[in-house]
């Protein structure tokens, strides 16, 4: 596994117009950021977000694009598996297929879509998992599951990536998806500002399940997913934090509190902060920055902060 530091930009599209999203884009792929992330929701105010990562594709040059994460129960997997083939294609092998069980229950009521429990969320994501790996790989790709099959499937052209692109499984559950992870995932997507202790939980489950299915834990890349507020110096950190405590309606005091688990400050306290988790063995971080992303933070960010771990 590779050890260089990555850094995705995480968006959510909501309140984006694509002008928004291109501008954010644009600006991330010149300046270096290995990723950039939509979120996958149908009953949302935001564009849709297969549609947006093809047109993004053709924008952009070396940024890897990366849905964070697609509802399996959206699309059916053969038609995911062709989809997901021909954006690599047309980006020229820049795709991380980032998947989940899919979404909440208010998402699949209000798109007439039937929502199963939990656990069976979960056994139909390892088995369209498994149906598009083979979609990609196999020149007539057959597959016998509980709830999907293929019947000698011609998925062409192949994508781009050998053996094929990196498949990240996304979300929260710990008792069900994490065992999905240990059997599927080429990169782990859990959580959100979760701490030093908290990845070493869910990874010592991880590596438990890995276990049943024959694997090393070092084969699944492991990410972290935080917010980042910088500023090049303390005094400007502090108006920043002035200005996030107004938009968020709290008092100072506990907007700053709120931080507690986000990546903030100066680009050296953003330095040391990120270092004690690359210490730690993860090398994979999506940065969330406030909405609308701006420009000076995105290039502070990559110039002061990005720039040190390469």
């Amino acid at each position: 596994m590779s050890r260089h530091v990555k850094f995705g930009i995480r968006m959510h599209q909501h309140g984006y117009n694509f002008d928004d999203l291109k501008r954010v884009w644009t600006q991330a792929d010149r300046l270096g950021y290995h990723s950039a992330t939509l979120y996958d929701l149908l009953n949302a105010p935001a564009l849709e977000c297969w549609t947006a990562l093809s047109a993004l594709a053709a924008l952009t040059e070396r940024i890897r694009l990366t849905p964070l994460v697609l509802g399996n129960t959206y699309r059916p997997p053969a038609l995911l598996a062709k989809m997901s083939s021909t954006l690599d294609v047309i980006s020229g092998g820049r795709l991380e297929l980032g998947i989940g069980a899919g979404g909440g229950t208010g998402d699949h009521r209000a798109s007439g879509l039937h929502f199963p429990s939990t656990a069976e969320r979960v056994r139909m994501l390892e088995e369209a998992v498994e149906l598009i790996k083979r979609s990609w790989t196999e020149p007539k790709a057959t597959f016998q599951g509980k709830y999907y099959s293929l019947d000698g499937s011609i998925n062409e052209p192949k994508p781009v990536q050998m053996p094929h692109p990196p498949v990240l499984i996304g979300g929260h559950g710990e008792t069900h998806l994490l065992r999905s992870v240990a059997g599927h995932a080429d990169i782990c997507n859990i959580g959100f500002e979760m701490t030093l202790e908290e990845h070493r939980s869910k990874m010592e489950i991880v590596r438990r399940h890995c276990d049943g299915f024959g694997r090393d834990l070092s084969e699944i890349e492991i990410t972290h997913n935080t917010r980042v507020v910088i500023a090049e110096s303390e005094q400007e950190f502090e108006s920043l934090a002035v200005q996030g405590a107004a938009s968020a309606n709290v008092s100072l005091a506990d907007y700053k509190r709120s931080l507690s688990g986000a990546i903030a400050g100066t680009p050296e306290q953003c330095i040391q902060q990120l270092s004690s988790y690359i210490g730690e063995g993860i090398h994979y971080f999506f940065v969330l920055f406030p909405d609308p992303i701006p420009d000076a933070s995105l290039d502070l960010f990559a110039k002061e902060v990005m720039s040190h771990f390469t």
